[in-house]
């Protein structure tokens, strides 16, 4: 054993740090239902109504969009009234948890797409305070909640989850749908039967439990057929020849340090324990309030930037927006990607063009600044399987394999995902087709 001493740097989140952060990557309606629960339990926090409350008239996300897995302008939150989101939220507001891990909920919700679906991968986990069994823990809270198979990271997991809450037993379902659902729905029963050594009949039995099974626990909420109402967190203002960044501070409440329980804390006759009391909720009060102000101009910056790279967009002489990332975004204003990850996350701005959520304006990243974008990788999958040889198909993991010597790291499992959106089937469909032709 030996002691010797070590110069580094470790970042130390307190909880004053803690709350600037969850703040900042609330969109405008969550923050509003944050403030007003710590104004019930804070009294040095005043509320004030809103200015403005008559927006319907024009808050409605634009619709002419087509909904997809992220990076455009399809990229929409579910409607809070009557959305799978909607539910899942009001489960999440009312359920028995400590606050800490209600927000860590939160933020999983605002990473679930509309048909309930977390991310393949774990992401950023500083909302986890860095500890991946946090995430995990927060994930199985949120996979708990209904309908069943909500906040599974694949198909395969949904439908695990769903046979798990109806209390099946028998391993073998959970077996057919870990590893074999392409075969599943090809209708090799047989292959799956010698792989798993059973009989046929036994995996016709579990294709039957399986097939009742809800793929799209979304299936039954509204949201996907029409524009949600959403509030927006910035305004952008055309007026005198120029555009305005306006925040929509008008459209929430507003808060300062109540005056009455501030002269009450200054009563010299408290005992020492009420002035403690008074000057650590006088503290958070202010924070809060500093948090607000922080959060607006950090949004405002970023929306700046969007609309420098994307004037001809909100001017109108162009179709859709230029390629911008966050990284180019995060080192123009000199902040971390991170920070301005969690500035746009679930935030939506609205303008003359419409309405629009701040993540359509960006193209999503793979592995770093310098890796390409999702759209770079869609491109090259098609270019890819539109050259591959009709009689060897190209399989997933060697399209991967490909992409990772282009510089575009991806995982079979996304491959696949992003090939299912291009509505390319599988390499042994294609195979099939080719050969049946």
């Amino acid at each position: 054993m030996k002691i010797h001493l070590e110069q580094g740097q470790k970042l130390v989140m307190n909880q004053q740090m803690t709350m600037a952060i969850e703040m900042l990557q609330m969109d405008a309606q969550e923050l509003d239902t944050y403030l007003q629960e710590l104004a019930l339990e804070n009294p040095m926090l005043e509320i004030h109504p809103p200015k403005e409350t008559g927006i319907q008239s024009w808050n409605t996300v634009s619709a002419n969009h087509s909904a997809d897995d992220g990076g455009s302008l399809g990229e929409l939150r579910a409607a809070a009234d009557g959305s799978l989101k909607g539910e899942v939220r009001e489960q999440i507001v009312t359920a028995h948890v400590p606050e800490l891990m209600r927000r860590e909920l939160l933020y999983l919700l605002g990473e679930m797409d509309a048909q309930g679906y977390l991310p393949a991968d774990t992401g950023d986990l500083q909302a986890f305070f860095g500890d991946r069994q946090r995430y995990e823990n927060a994930v199985a809270v949120l996979q708990s909640m209904d309908p069943p198979g909500v906040g599974a990271r694949s198909l395969s997991e949904r439908l695990c989850l769903q046979l798990r809450r109806r209390g099946v037993t028998d391993e073998l379902p959970y077996q057919i749908c870990r590893g074999h659902l392409e075969a599943l729905a090809r209708g090799q029963w047989n292959l799956i039967a010698k792989a798993l050594k059973v009989s046929k009949s036994q995996v016709l039995e579990a294709q039957a439990l399986i097939l009742t099974l809800e793929a799209r626990p979304s299936n039954g909420f509204g949201g996907s057929g029409t524009a949600p109402h959403v509030l927006p967190d910035v305004e952008l203002v055309w007026q005198e020849g120029q555009f305005h960044v306006v925040p929509a501070d008008r459209y929430m409440h507003s808060y300062n340090v109540d005056a009455f329980y501030t002269k009450m804390a200054q009563d010299p006759s408290l005992t020492p324990e009420e002035q403690a009391y008074f000057r650590s909720k006088t503290a958070q009060a202010k924070w809060a309030i500093q948090c607000v102000d922080r959060r607006r101009e950090t949004l405002c910056a970023c929306v700046e930037g969007i609309l420098e790279r994307q004037y001809d967009f909100f001017r109108g002489t162009a179709d859709t927006p230029v390629s911008l990332t966050m990284t180019e975004l995060a080192e123009q204003m000199e902040v971390s990607v991170s920070t301005v990850s969690r500035a746009v996350r679930g935030k939506y701005l609205t303008c003359r063009r419409g309405t629009f959520p701040l993540s359509a304006f960006f193209a999503k990243e793979i592995n770093g600044p310098d890796s390409g974008t999702r759209q770079d990788a869609l491109d090259t999958i098609k270019q890819l399987i539109a050259g591959e040889s009709p009689d060897d198909p190209l399989s997933d993991r060697v399209i991967a394999e490909r992409l990772t010597a282009q510089g575009l790291q991806l995982s079979r499992r996304t491959v696949a995902k992003y090939r299912e959106s291009l509505n390319i089937p599988s390499a042994a469909v294609r195979r099939g087709r080719n050969q049946s032709s």
